[in-house]
């Protein structure tokens, strides 16, 4: 009997990813609440993976959008950049 446990830890860890997204987007607007974050898209090179996170917040009675980019080590998992950029 063979038991695959991958679909699980995957989402394990694209959800820690998704939380680390939150985290450093609430450090840049700390008055906000998040209402909604999304995965936009990840690319895996040789040793480095760049994940995108569409976050949607408040602040008082203003919605907006930003993007939160992580690139990180593939192997170690050390994040080496992190951009919240505002929505268009």
């Amino acid at each position: 009997m063979q038991v695959s446990f991958s679909p699980e830890v995957q989402a394990v860890s694209q959800q820690t990813w998704e939380d680390v997204a939150v985290k450093e987007t609430k450090k840049r607007y700390p008055l906000s609440q998040v209402l909604f974050s999304q995965k936009i898209w990840d690319k895996k090179k040789k040793d480095i993976t760049v994940k995108q996170y569409r976050l949607t917040l408040r602040e008082g009675m203003q919605d907006f959008a930003v993007y939160t980019t992580i690139t990180f080590d593939s192997e170690t998992g050390e994040i080496k950049k992190i951009q919240v950029i505002p929505e268009a």
